[in-house]
């Protein structure tokens, strides 16, 4: 019986604590979940940049044009009509003979002008292409920024990791130049191989400053595009 419940108590023990630690642990999302949140990020930050805002524009103003283009052909129509003390009512219900002089009573004309109306068809037909090539460009540009800011920031993640390297390759050789001085002084060997140790230390070093330079190039490009700091976007 004892060893029943003490059995018991153990189950009970090893669930309790996998339970907790299930409630403590927080849920991570996977990497390429989080890869890819960064991404669209970098895009939407992109798409407010003022070179691709200035399409957005040009297009707002082909279809202003468009539109002005169609209701341009109330100019064309020309109205008139005469006025008279008759058609005024002034010898309204009276014998005055002038009452007879007006005739006809209303003269209204409608002037359009023919050739007028071909131009305006044109005019819409070419307003309405300003349009469709003012989106195409707005579309193109688009593209291009997008495969921009995303090429520069698969530049900037290989960057990165290559500086991770070559800082571990530098801190190994320095440990070894390191070690080539205490020999050196020692005596233990000699003059060539403590220069070879140096000098493989200097062109570690030599590398990962162009690496942190590339690094700090391509971010800054980056955040040309995005108008924000790249630590913002990684850091929500």
């Amino acid at each position: 019986m004892k060893q029943h419940i003490s059995v018991l108590l153990i189950f009970l023990s090893t669930a309790l604590t996998v339970s907790a630690q299930n409630k403590t642990l927080p849920s991570t999302p996977s990497k390429d979940v989080s890869a890819e949140d960064i991404q669209e990020k970098l895009v939407q930050l992109a798409y407010e940049n003022p070179d691709l805002k200035v399409r957005v524009y040009e297009k707002q103003r082909a279809e202003y044009e468009l539109n002005k283009a169609k209701g341009n052909w109330l100019n064309y129509v020309t109205l008139s009509a005469n006025f008279n003390d008759v058609t005024l009512g002034r010898f309204k219900n009276s014998g005055d003979y002038r009452a007879q002089v007006y005739y006809p009573l209303w003269n209204v004309g409608v002037n359009v002008p023919l050739g007028s109306l071909v131009g305006k068809g044109a005019d819409v037909k070419v307003a309405r292409s300003n349009v469709n090539i003012a989106s195409a460009q707005e579309e193109s540009a688009k593209r291009q920024i997008k495969a921009m800011v995303l090429s520069k920031y698969h530049d900037y993640l290989m960057n990165k990791q290559l500086l991770a390297m070559q800082n571990e390759i530098t801190e190994d050789d320095f440990a070894a130049f390191t070690q080539a001085e205490s020999k050196l002084a020692a005596g233990s060997i000699s003059y060539e191989s403590y220069t070879s140790a140096s000098q493989q230390y200097n062109n570690d070093r030599t590398k990962k400053l162009n690496l942190e330079r590339d690094l700090a190039n391509v971010k800054l490009e980056i955040e040309e595009l995005i108008g924000v700091k790249l630590e913002t976007v990684i850091a929500q």
